[in-house]
């Protein structure tokens, strides 16, 4: 008697789940259908935001709004083929961008023709996937030694320092020496006063007293050993 009430009882949860679940559907179905009509009942702008947060992008009628509501369905879909919906440009760049980034794919990248945004977009791969080589399709100066200097630091190749200007190099070493706790390395630094200031770093990173001889100059080797007897 006691099993058939537990399997009574178990059915009539059983149905008022399915009951719950149909209801929610229903209301959910209404909500859709009342938002569409109430984007239909707005005006101008307030009409075009509301059909771009619907994603309903087809009844925009700001180009620029219209391309920015393509984008994200682009980013959605993860489908280039959408970004071809774009008019403007700049905007149709940015969404090539992203979705090279969201399927992590850099041959996409040579297909965008604003600088700014190909730029980027080999950037990021780059960066994203340590590949120092795609660094030297940055058309921008800054941004392709920014590219070169984050992989060197993200991989400790110090062969990457080598691609950056002089005061730029010798910080890079400087940095990978301490990271990878490479007292030689510093030696590879072309400023003198930078090769002692390395050197101390790597010194105190490695906590190695007996490396304060090391020192060519006499006042590093002061503020070495002072280091020790202080601890």
């Amino acid at each position: 008697m006691a099993k058939i009430k537990l399997i009574i009882t178990f059915l009539a949860i059983l149905s008022v789940l399915i009951i719950l679940s149909v209801l929610t559907s229903c209301n959910l179905a209404q909500k859709i259908n009342t938002d569409s009509s109430t984007c239909a009942e707005l005006k101008d702008a307030a009409k075009d935001d509301c059909y771009l947060e619907a994603k309903k992008c087809s009844k925009v009628q700001n180009e620029l709004t219209r391309d920015t509501c393509v984008v994200e369905l682009a980013k959605i879909k993860k489908d280039l083929s959408v970004c071809n919906l774009i008019v403007t440009e700049k905007v149709k760049a940015n969404c090539q961008e992203q979705i090279a980034e969201l399927t992590n794919t850099q041959s996409i990248c040579n297909q965008i023709k604003d600088q700014y945004w190909e730029d980027n977009c080999q950037f990021h791969l780059a960066v994203n996937n340590n590949k120092s080589v795609y660094c030297s399709l940055i058309k921008n100066d800054q941004q392709r030694t920014d590219c070169f200097k984050e992989i060197a630091f993200a991989t400790n190749d110090q062969l990457l320092c080598e691609f950056l200007d002089a005061e730029g190099r010798d910080k890079c070493l400087f940095k990978i020496a301490a990271q990878t706790k490479n007292l030689e390395l510093c030696n590879e630094i072309k400023s003198p006063l930078g090769i002692e200031s390395c050197k101390l770093k790597v010194i105190k990173v490695t906590n190695d007293k007996s490396k304060c001889e090391s020192f060519k100059s006499k006042d590093f080797k002061d503020i070495c050993l002072e280091y020790f007897a202080e601890k």
